[in-house]
């Protein structure tokens, strides 16, 4: 009976084969994915052998899923038996199925209850088990099958039925065909998912080309959970949604000066992109020729020739900083064909670059080369880079620009003017004497004398620690009348590190149709110029500290504040309260206690403040209201752990 073929019924239990009587066995399979839903009409074939005669007693049944996945298979005999569908189809139809939030296939499963409560046999697969051979995906050159779908131990082998396990029903739940993808929206509003997964991207850039491949690659194409970094102690997420694998990031491309034939300088960037989407990193202080680039702060003009001496200006006005420039200059000068390979791949996908300190820096050079393009920039830390002219002409360009605390680097180089006669009059002497001159503050009139000055650009983001104090008259003598009495002022003892976006308060007032003074809590745009004057940085009345300038300083509060919007948002799979949470109620209630003691200066910052951060909740959004926005914040909120904090 060698080879026997045979096309069989794919109805329910109770009912009869097509071919002929009833076959004294059987077998039922169902398809479903992770949410339930059935796979319906997928060719399927099912093939057994005799365990000793082989091939001379070798049985094939074909047939396609019905409207519900179901597949029953009757049997003259009950051999073993292995079930493959067909590759191609398979793969493109689970491509456009969605993930459950849950990563675990057997805890996080809401299809393995409700078969196993029927008393039916569950199994999980990934498609490569299913397959009945390699499907003819378009892969780039360098790329192989996704090692999560294609496990080497068991793909293509089917799922495998014993003998004791015929007389049953099986439900198969095949893992869709998908990949993660960073929630990143290109938009002019600050994003909390653009902060945590920019800053996770120019965490990147600080590591060999081989580390950020695996992250794009293995990490965002394994959903056994969401990709994830370990940045100093803290590990932190992804915020990612699941997409499908064709629109997979492809391998991420690094441009490193100091690999070349001819390396020169210290300079490096990557960049990662799929079909809707461009990120590039630029890496930031990490060696003794970056500390160079980083004091070399003459402003200079930001003219640039190519080896054909074809001259072009990033901006008509203004200065830069010769350090950063240079820096910039170094890679437009080395890789010309590799940054035209870049420039092509950015149009017709949106463009959002970032960087960390010095990469911050040299991000913002990248965006105003790339203005015409529309970039979104996320900067951590970064230095002054533009004189304030220069500044002005680049204001069209979307930057959040992140200020951690006492963070020492964003307030370098100084906001005094640097273009002093010194570089002029002493070659190159000169540029000793200007540095020595130029790290003292200078008066208004020698601002006005010597001319431009550097400013920060864009919107400032700030990890703020705010405290109070509580001010009182003690007397010694009280009756019959209070005398010999002096003012006491004294720390109290709750503080709290807050995250504040002034921008979100003109866009509050904006969408409300509100005009300025009628801000949430009284803020008004002038609270916003006092406390974050456009240009500067925000007064924080404290010593520098270089640990605050660490990203392993910055990402584990982003994903805190992250967290925290999560449970508030109520998308967190039942948490609801974080310990920042907890440290701003507090703060409150001692603000209350003693509101009449707390100076009304310092009680009325504190209480604009709090307004403030209350409104980083409209920073969520875009993601809520996005396709399987909420189940990023579940996953988010459902694998994140909150650090410590220490304010």
């Amino acid at each position: 009976m060698a080879g026997n073929s045979l096309v069989t019924s794919v109805t329910h239990t109770e009912a009869k084969a097509t071919t002929g009587k009833q076959k004294p066995y059987w077998v039922e399979f169902q398809l479903v994915d992770e949410q339930g839903d059935p796979v319906a009409n997928m060719p399927w074939k099912a093939e057994s052998s005799h365990p000793v005669s082989g091939p001379v007693d070798n049985f094939t049944y074909t047939g396609q899923s019905d409207a519900d996945g179901f597949i029953r298979i009757d049997m003259p005999h009950g051999l073993e038996l292995k079930l493959t569908l067909n590759s191609n189809l398979l793969t493109e139809e689970m491509e456009k199925r969605s993930l459950r939030v849950g990563r675990d296939p057997i805890k996080d499963s809401t299809v393995r209850p409700k078969a196993e409560k029927n008393g039916h046999v569950w199994h999980y697969a990934v498609v490569g088990e299913l397959c009945h051979e390699q499907p003819d995906l378009q892969l780039s050159d360098g790329e192989e099958l996704p090692l999560f779908h294609f496990p080497i131990s068991s793909s293509f082998q089917g799922v495998k039925i014993r003998t004791n396990e015929l007389e049953k029903r099986h439900v198969i739940e095949i893992c869709p065909f998908r990949t993660w993808e960073l929630v990143l929206h290109h938009q002019n509003d600050y994003s909390m998912a653009n902060a945590i997964n920019l800053g996770l991207a120019s965490d990147l850039a600080y590591d060999e080309i081989d580390i950020i491949k695996k992250y794009f690659i293995n990490k965002c194409q394994d959903l056994s959970t969401i990709p994830s970094r370990k940045i100093g102690q803290s590990t932190i997420n992804a915020l990612v949604v699941d997409v499908p694998y064709s629109e997979r990031y492809l391998i991420p491309i690094d441009i490193d000066s100091t690999k070349t034939d001819d390396p020169e300088g210290d300079t490096q960037l990557y960049y990662v992109y799929n079909n809707s989407k461009i990120v590039i990193a630029w890496r930031g202080t990490a060696s003794l020729t970056d500390g160079i680039t980083d004091a070399s702060f003459r402003p200079v003009e930001s003219d640039s020739c190519n080896i054909k001496s074809e001259c072009t200006s990033l901006v008509p006005t203004g200065k830069v900083h010769t350090g950063f420039w240079a820096g910039y200059t170094l890679i437009e000068r080395m890789f010309k064909n590799q940054l035209n390979e870049l420039s092509n791949k950015i149009e017709g996908r949106d463009l959002f670059i970032c960087g960390h300190s010095l990469g911050g820096s040299l991000a913002l050079i990248h965006s105003a080369r790339l203005k015409e393009s529309k970039p979104l920039l996320y900067t951590y830390g970064m230095p002054r880079t533009f004189t304030k002219n220069a500044v002005d002409v680049l204001s069209s360009i979307t930057h959040y620009r992140h200020v951690n605390d006492q963070d020492p680097v964003p307030s370098v180089p100084p906001e005094a003017d640097l273009d002093n006669q010194l570089y002029k009059l002493w070659g190159p002497l000169g540029t000793t004497l200007g540095f020595l001159w130029s790290v003292v503050e200078l008066t208004a009139w020698q601002i006005g004398e010597w001319g431009d000055c550097f400013w920060h650009h864009g919107n400032t983001v700030a990890f703020l620690t705010i405290t109070q104090s509580r001010k009182w008259q003690q007397c010694s003598i009280e009756l019959p009348y209070p005398r010999n009495c002096m003012t006491i002022q004294t720390r109290l003892p709750e503080k709290v590190k807050l995250y504040l976006v002034p921008s979100l308060a003109l866009q509050e007032a904006k969408q409300s149709g509100q005009d300025q003074k009628a801000f949430k809590a009284s803020l008004t745009k002038e609270d916003l110029q006092e406390f974050f004057p456009e240009g500067m940085n925000p007064n924080r009345g404290m010593p520098a500290n270089v640990g605050n300038h660490l990203l392993t300083s910055y990402m584990p509060y982003i994903n805190n504040k992250l967290l925290g919007l999560a449970y508030e948002k109520g998308v967190s799979d039942g948490k609801s309260f974080t310990e920042h949470a907890e440290k701003v109620a507090s703060f409150n209630l001692q603000m209350d206690y003693y509101s009449g003691e707390i100076p009304k200066k310092e009680f009325d910052r504190n209480k604009k403040f709090l307004s403030l951060e209350d409104l980083l909740k409209n920073s969520l959004s875009s993601t809520i209201s996005a396709a399987s926005g909420s189940d990023a914040l579940k996953r988010f909120g459902h694998y994140g752990e909150e650090d410590m904090e220490n304010v």
